[in-house]
């Protein structure tokens, strides 16, 4: 199934959840119910984005667009990952406070609905999560290349499953024991748990948007390795960074041998490109240049 077709699913599987836990939760005069629609909502809006996302990433480039819209799912994951960690920090003030300061409920509504809104969510992950294991096992190199945008998609289902979870259990302590502050230790717990998850997907979408050298890539030990390959006598200007989690870029001007001929270079080249795909580097641009044309740079 394709993402879009999975998502769009997701989105509506969380409108009926939201619109469900706010009825029930006024209803019942359920806080946690209604926060917990509060948390779908906000998931909804992610979902939105990353499904708008995957649109324009399949719009072709323009002359004004040369790169296309690849880098609109780092940027959807980055303000999905922005926006789960602060949701997360949200629930997790909210849990202090309702830990301080427990409210009774009617407890039967908010298990049934609380159970309901955690096999939906968790369905909703399992197809997401699904596609990301089975690429991850099944090819190796796109391990290096997950898609970002999903991922935090995921990660804000996750979050949903785990927090209805916690509702859920909750409630049965509640209607059971009348323990009331169990429901908000569980949502803390959960919370830090996303927000271990979530925290380096921030990071990483972060400095994708900020062209940075990729972390799984050592620009001192390609530029050594480059300079190996025979008649290649310096290297400079040389950038690596990445437009998308799939689109890694390397360009770099090369100083060759004045006696090399075109011909020469083509196979030079050639053999650059395989060892640079090897390393996940998949678009490759590098100007030949003599030394009279060398002009200093870091790197």
């Amino acid at each position: 199934m394709e993402n879009t077709k999975k998502l769009l699913i997701a989105i509506v599987l969380n409108l009926i959840i939201v619109f469900s836990q706010i009825g029930f939760g006024i209803y019942s005069n359920s806080i946690s119910l209604i926060t917990d629609a509060v948390h779908n909502f906000q998931d909804v809006i992610s979902l939105i984005i990353a499904f708008i996302a995957i649109i324009y990433m399949k719009k072709k480039p323009t002359e004004y667009m040369t790169f296309g819209y690849l880098r609109s799912e780092v940027l959807a994951g980055f303000i999905n990952s922005a926006i789960l960690i602060g949701a997360i920090v949200l629930i997790i003030f909210s849990s202090i406070e309702r830990l301080l300061y427990p409210q009774e409920v009617q407890s039967v509504y908010v298990i049934i609905v609380g159970a309901i809104a955690f096999f939906i969510n968790a369905f909703s992950a399992y197809l997401l999560g699904f596609h990301h294991h089975h690429h991850e096992h099944g090819d190796h190199h796109h391990h290096h290349h997950e898609d970002i945008n999903i991922r935090a998609a995921y990660l804000h289902l996750l979050s949903d499953a785990g927090m209805s979870l916690a509702v859920v259990i909750g409630g049965v302590f509640m209607y059971l024991y009348k323990i009331y502050w169990i429901d908000p230790v569980i949502s803390i717990l959960f919370s830090l748990y996303i927000l271990k998850e979530t925290v380096p997907l921030l990071k990483r979408s972060y400095f994708i948007l900020m062209e940075s050298v990729p972390p799984n890539i050592s620009i001192l030990n390609i530029k050594k390795e480059l300079l190996s390959f025979e008649h290649v006598k310096d290297i400079h200007d040389l950038h690596i960074w990445s437009l998308s989690s799939k689109d890694t870029y390397l360009t770099a001007h090369i100083t060759l041998d004045s006696n090399v001929t075109v011909e020469e270079f083509d196979k030079i080249l050639e053999k650059i490109k395989e060892t640079l795909k090897k390393k996940g580097i998949n678009h490759i641009t590098i100007q030949p240049e003599t030394e009279k044309y060398n002009c200093e740079n870091q790197y």
